[in-house]
């Protein structure tokens, strides 16, 4: 392992010893499992990425600023 160190304010520091005391671990500890938790997890995907599978499966012109619509307007 390699050490690191941080620079933390006394409120900081406070919450840290806290969470660790309740927990019954070492502030490094805590320290690793909050880089873990935030660092180690696969990103979110984007709603693109999510609803990818759905792109072009409606009908209509591509640029919807384009449609005339009948009523609307100066028709």
């Amino acid at each position: 392992m390699e050490t690191v160190t941080l620079k933390l304010d006394r409120r900081q520091i406070q919450l840290l010893k806290a969470h660790a005391a309740a927990r019954g671990c070492s502030q490094a500890a805590v320290v690793r499992e909050l880089i873990e938790d935030h660092f180690g997890r696969k990103p979110r995907l984007s709603l693109h990425d999510q609803a990818s599978d759905l792109c072009g499966c409606v009908g209509g012109p591509k640029d919807l600023s384009t449609r005339k619509l009948k009523g609307y307007g100066r028709d």
